[in-house]
């Protein structure tokens, strides 16, 4: 609730509150169906007690249906999208977005990354630690903490970052107050929608550069195993079930 909820919904009145928010809410999350429907469950509350307490005419989340729980597609980009992408944006925040395509790294993971974490001279970098709720913590998952091999383009990204922040703790920073990203709501909201907008391209979450890796990755007929290790998963059953159809270049 803290999280979702109030930082979205807690400035609007029950009268402002509509439906609509709710889905709007939904195109710039990248959770579970499962997580959704919890996270909904205090709003049906309140928005069940407003109308028993007479404050409301009507109850909006009735007219919301429950996510299915069944996986969800991943919706990688293709090249040109990327391309696309990429060229509305210039200086740190493409260097971020760039290095997010090629890294696979959730934003977490992302915006935790230092500069003690790369290794240049031997073409990788190390996963330890993601920031959630504006805190350091270590990865999801003991598997969480690896070793990624630098894919050239990762490469060129951070090379072209050491010109803003080689002397930092952190790796990426927002330019336009110079310290390191706080969260993915802001990367989302002032850099990643308006690219797409402007770029042509039709509206995916930031979540999807992760299955845009794999799945490049994948297509170029990459070990499934090593792919599951440079992404975070304890063995190749996970990559198996999410990016089945893209397995052996397909």
């Amino acid at each position: 609730m803290y999280f979702y909820l109030i930082p979205n919904f807690g400035k609007l009145t029950l009268e402002e509150l509509k439906i609509a928010n709710v889905y709007q809410w939904l195109e710039t999350v990248n959770i579970s169906n499962k997580r959704i429907n919890n996270v909904l469950v205090p709003l049906r509350q309140a928005f069940q007690e407003a109308f028993y307490d007479e404050l409301i005419d009507s109850k909006p989340m009735d007219r919301f249906r429950n996510r299915s729980t069944e996986t969800r597609e991943p919706q990688p980009f293709n090249h040109d999208e990327i391309e696309r992408i990429l060229a509305q944006l210039e200086g740190q925040e493409k260097n971020l977005i760039q290095f997010a395509f090629w890294s696979g790294l959730r934003t977490s993971e992302l915006i935790a990354l230092r500069w003690e974490d790369i290794d240049l001279p031997n073409n990788r970098f190390y996963v330890r630690t993601a920031i959630v709720r504006q805190r350091e913590k270590t990865t999801k998952t003991t598997s969480g903490i690896r070793t990624v091999e630098l894919q050239p383009e990762a490469r060129k990204a951070i090379e072209a970052q050491a010109a803003f922040t080689k002397n930092e703790h952190r790796v990426f920073h927002d330019p336009t107050t110079e310290k390191p990203w706080k969260g993915d709501h802001i990367i989302r909201k002032r850099l990643w929608i308006p690219a797409l907008n402007n770029g042509g391209v039709d509206y995916r979450n930031p979540y999807q550069t992760r299955h845009t890796f794999a799945s490049m990755l994948l297509s170029d007929n990459k070990n499934p195993l090593w792919v599951a290790q440079q992404m975070g998963h304890k063995d190749w059953g996970m990559i198996r079930k999410i990016y089945g159809r893209w397995i052996n270049g397909n």
